[in-house]
């Protein structure tokens, strides 16, 4: 077993001073992907269907025609592909075989897809029918023949997002959806609707305007500033179940389109997304779902985004990073770290210390977050862990979500170690939490020391005030003539194979600060030996009454930290505070 020893000296300069006696998991995210549109339509309804008697065929280049037929499609329980105007592509023309389908339905007028494409099915075997007016307007309302109900809904037949981001539950209740123009109602539409109990507006005024919107009957407007927030209002508004979403490119309407019909079936909505980017107000949905569903490849919905999706089906998320995370992730959410710091594993520490309130450390390997400890309160745990909770019940909540103990304090979970620390002087809370992956906890032998000593040193402060953020007590100051006077007792307790606060000539660390010309009001001293790492010694010190005194102490406005490798026991650590 390492042997450990710790000891505080506290001084406070008044009139007197006092001594204090020593004291692995799988992803929810999946991404469903073609080479190009017309195959990962392809790829879409291979998720859904294995035989589907029709098909309905729209054009994957322009999208007026194609906005309204994903109710038509779920109906059919027929998926939804992509064609050319004038050419059926190998992919669309190889699904439709696979499908055993006999029957196609074709979205729009010649216009969108030619008689060519028509003529191309027609000699293949299929049944046809064409579905298409003079317009998208016509076409939208010549699709709602086909839907029975006594509700509408209402688009902009102009732009494609608002449309897009009603049809699963436009589907999946049967509602036709119709289009408009902004500041006029065109006849086709004014036919459908009127004659309708209920009217669901998409967008806002700048889509859909006032004036088109008093000609309609008993309205229901979901709006907002942008499409993003619109597909937030919609999905807020008009709710689908909460297992899974499908996530597509709000730029673009064809993976939208075609997976419309897919989310329909699992009663999921589709959220809308920017490439690199989830909007604000999609991003505050995000959390509600269990499983994601990407529509499209890489450059519709990027890996950063995908990630970002990863992070919110995560048990523990760190300020929007998860361990398993990549190193971009970790940049694009939290900026550059403050600092890089060398570990006592094969990974190196990015440490975020700008603000003590929010405090953390990620252990980063080769791209890749591989660990993280905090003892800051800024992470979420989807089942409710967190700091200030009881031993017990920190205890319980671990073993709901399968963590399994190991030793005390330590669990495992899918495929990392879960350490969890606790603060003995304040009801046996939880106080801090490291998270590292199982295949990265064998210490390195090659770690460079003198990096070593100068990490754990600032690390020390780090977590000092981490420790002062949450008790609302100001921060201490790096002091570098305390830390090498802290340094200097550290070496020497290690060379001369003693340890106490007094070194062999009698000088008190008192007498050591005023020695190397460090004027102070108050001064108290933390020592300790043989603790692995600064977060080790930051937890004995946390819960042995003197040591922690001496941290959250309000007098004190400066810390100096001093660690030595070496000696009896290995290493030696140093805190020398002080007010000037």
């Amino acid at each position: 077993m390492r042997k450990v020893r710790m000891s505080i000296l506290l001084f406070v300069f008044v009139f007197s001073f006092i001594l204090l006696d020593q004291a692995k998991a799988s992803s929810n995210v999946e991404r469903i992907r073609g080479e190009n549109r017309y195959d990962t339509a392809g790829m879409i309804s291979f998720w859904g269907w294995n035989q589907s008697d029709a098909v309905v065929v729209a054009s994957g280049e322009t999208f007026p025609d194609a906005l309204a037929g994903g109710p038509l499609a779920y109906k059919l329980n027929a998926p939804i592909l992509l064609t050319y105007k004038d050419r059926l592509p190998e992919e669309t023309k190889d699904r439709i075989s696979q499908l055993q389908a006999s029957h196609v339905y074709i979205l729009g007028g010649a216009s969108a897809i030619s008689g060519r494409v028509e003529k191309e099915l027609k000699d293949s075997g299929m049944k046809i029918t064409r579905i298409g007016g003079e317009d998208r307007f016509q076409t939208a309302a010549k699709i709602a023949d086909y839907l029975p109900s006594d509700q509408a809904i209402v688009a902009n037949g102009r732009n494609f997002p608002d449309a897009l981001a009603v049809a699963p539950y436009a589907a999946k209740n049967g509602i036709p959806i119709v289009l408009t123009e902004s500041d006029t109602l065109p006849e086709a539409t004014e036919m459908v609707t009127r004659d309708k109990k209920k009217l669901i507006l998409v967008g806002g005024e700048s889509a859909i305007s006032s004036n088109v919107a008093s000609k309609l009957p008993s309205v229901s407007r979901y709006g907002g500033a942008d499409r993003y927030e619109t597909a937030q209002k919609i999905i807020n508004g008009l709710p689908m179940a909460k297992e899974r979403a499908y996530v597509s490119t709000g730029a673009n309407f064809a993976d939208a389109l075609t997976g419309s019909v897919l989310a329909a079936k699992e009663n999921a909505p589709i959220l809308l997304v920017q490439k690199d980017k989830i909007p604000s107000s999609i991003h505050n949905l995000v959390d509600s779902y269990e499983t994601f569903s990407i529509l499209g490849g890489a450059n519709a919905v990027s890996t950063n985004v995908q990630e970002r999706l990863v992070v919110s089906t995560e048990e523990f998320q760190f300020q929007g990073v998860h361990v398993n995370a990549s190193e971009n992730l970790l940049r694009s959410t939290l900026g550059a770290p403050q600092r890089i710091d060398e570990s006592r594993y094969s990974f190196d520490w990015f440490v975020y210390n700008k603000d003590p309130k929010t405090y953390i450390q990620f252990g980063v390997f080769y791209g890749n977050v591989v660990a993280v400890y905090t003892n800051s309160d800024s992470w979420m745990s989807k089942s409710g862990l967190k700091l200030g909770m009881g031993k017990a019940e920190v205890e319980n909540t671990l073993k709901q979500i399968g963590a399994v103990p190991d030793q005390e304090n330590d669990y495992y979970y899918d495929d990392q170690m879960i350490r969890v620390y606790y603060d003995g002087m304040d009801k046996d809370s939880l106080s801090g939490i490291l998270l590292m992956r199982e295949d990265f906890m064998t210490v390195n032998p090659d770690a460079d020391m003198g990096e070593l000593k100068t990490s754990m040193e600032k690390q020390l402060r780090d977590q000092a005030n981490a420790l002062r953020a949450r008790h609302l007590i100001a921060p201490l100051k790096e002091d570098k003539e305390a830390r090498e006077v802290a340094r200097a007792h550290s070496k020497d307790m290690a060379v001369r194979n003693y340890f106490s606060h007094d070194n062999p000539e009698g000088l008190s660390p008192f007498q050591r600060l005023s020695k190397a010309g460090i004027s102070y009001t108050s001064a108290g001293e933390n020592i300790a030996a043989g603790q692995f790492n600064a977060i080790a010694v930051h937890d004995e010190w946390v819960n042995s009454a003197g040591h922690r005194k001496n941290i959250l102490s309000p007098l004190f406005h400066n810390l100096g930290a001093g660690v030595y490798i070496g000696g009896e026991y290995g290493i030696y650590y140093t805190e020398d505070f002080y007010t000037p």
